[in-house]
């Protein structure tokens, strides 16, 4: 009889619905499951009721049972836990049914099972606590005691998201990988096939490309933190990710074209001037690449700042008195936008700081942001308004800009085509949040193409 092993899904649906295909054609006679059922992913419910229809045996995971916890709980978490772990366990826990957590909540800690005459455990970590990774680095010493402790032919496990199949005392340790969150550097979904008969157990562990992007862009428009993404697509963990972040090459093809798509229909709705909103963001983008040696920042902010640039006039939907003030909150609204609420903010942040006001405290969205990305919005936003500067007649006249660094100034060199005093004027006296955010004095010279 051949068993489909899967375990660690956490609300991974592309990746689980790409598994249960792939057993299904490997001739799986049947699904067990060794739990973390939730927890990352986008879509708990759909994922538990899928598992919940297709697993013949499920025990419960570690972190279904933190999310369980979470009302009980939530106070302390909020303190303790990073806000990203937080908005996890949070989202998981409001996305399922009562019927689903009741579901989670009746099962198992682990599951005894026959399988042709061959004893088998189930256990989410090891047979001495749910907690505990078994890997194959874990000594041989341990497996021998949790041998001891298991009692079984066969242990079965998870939690650890890294697949392997050892032996110790007579008894072999199955570690099912992970469905929705592998880790060691392989995207791919992970499982195992474990078949037994007469003359022994046989262990196949099994590897499933998935769409990656697609649950990417379902993370966005959950609002979750980009880190869970990016865990996905470098098959590493929280930790490593968050220790890692200049790992981070930019966004992908996919979340770009996903972004600009979104982009284009904010456009369509708020009826943008599209040639002056292009021109802008062409010399925002300019002068960030002209930055890079003050500023440090990479593919990701840049990224940010186009985003910003093409979006920084929207609010004209209401007209032009607080158009800036209207562009923050269709932004922060906005679900089209593939954007964790991080992200959002900041987007959000940069297009409504393009003119008037200067960040503050006392704005609740750049209050809500860590200093790091204050920061970043600061530089971000201070382009833009230069960039926007450089456009005030709406008639491209600034056709490229150069940057030149010297201790304590920043000289905006402006090539242009026609007469630029409005440009002028305009981009000088919108030259302040960049001042301050760079503490260079800025001054432009303008000179025109023969």
């Amino acid at each position: 009889m051949n068993v489909a092993l899967i375990g660690d899904v956490h609300a991974n649906l592309p990746a689980l619905e790409a598994v249960l295909a792939d057993l299904r054609r490997r001739g799986a006679e049947a699904v067990w499951n060794v739990g973390d059922f939730v927890g990352y992913g986008a879509e708990p419910e759909e994922a538990v009721c899928l598992l919940r229809s297709q697993c013949a045996v499920s025990i419960v995971g570690n972190y279904d049972r933190k999310v369980l916890d979470f009302p009980r709980k939530r106070r302390k978490w909020r303190k303790t836990k990073t806000p990203e772990k937080f908005q996890a366990f949070r989202w998981a826990w409001e996305r399922l049914s009562e019927d689903s957590r009741a579901y989670l909540a009746s099962l198992p800690r682990e599951a005894r099972l026959e399988l042709d005459g061959w004893s088998v455990l189930l256990v989410h970590g090891s047979p001495a606590s749910p907690a505990e990774h078994l890997t194959d680095a874990t000594p041989q010493e341990r497996l021998e005691e949790l041998a001891g402790i298991a009692r079984a032919d066969v242990v079965v496990c998870g939690h650890a998201h890294v697949p392997f199949c050892r032996e110790a005392a007579g008894t072999r340790f199955v570690g099912t990988g992970s469905v929705g969150r592998p880790e060691g550097g392989d995207p791919r979904a992970c499982y195992a096939l474990l078949s037994a008969g007469p003359e022994g157990v046989s262990v196949d562990p099994c590897r499933v490309e998935y769409d990656v992007e697609r649950e990417a862009a379902a993370i966005r428009r959950a609002g979750l933190p980009e880190e869970f993404a990016e865990m996905l697509r470098r098959a590493a963990n929280y930790d490593q990710v968050k220790a890692d972040p200049g790992a981070d090459p930019g966004p992908t093809d996919g979340h770009r074209r996903e972004a600009l798509a979104a982009v284009r229909a904010i456009w369509d709705r708020c009826s943008v001037e599209v040639e002056h909103t292009r021109q802008v963001t062409k010399l925002a983008l300019r002068l960030f690449d002209g930055l890079v040696e003050l500023h440090g920042l990479g593919p990701r902010e840049r990224f940010w700042l186009e985003c910003g640039a093409l979006l920084h006039d929207i609010g004209w939907i209401d007209g032009q008195r607080g158009h800036h003030k209207t562009a923050l909150r269709l932004l922060l609204r906005d679900r089209q936008l593939p954007f964790d609420d991080r992200v959002r903010r900041i987007v959000a942040s940069i297009a409504r700081y393009h003119r008037k006001a200067l960040p503050a405290e006392g704005h609740a969205h750049f209050a809500a942001l860590d200093e790091t990305d204050r920061r970043t919005v600061c530089l971000l936003a201070g382009i833009l308004r230069v960039a926007d500067g450089l456009d005030r007649t709406h008639t491209d006249a600034v056709t490229d800009v150069r940057c030149d660094l010297s201790p304590g100034r920043l000289v905006i060199r402006c090539m242009t085509d026609g007469p630029t005093d409005a440009e002028l004027w305009a981009a000088e006296k919108k030259s302040d949040l960049l001042e301050l955010a760079t503490g260079r004095a800025v001054a432009f010279e303008m000179t025109c193409r023969d």
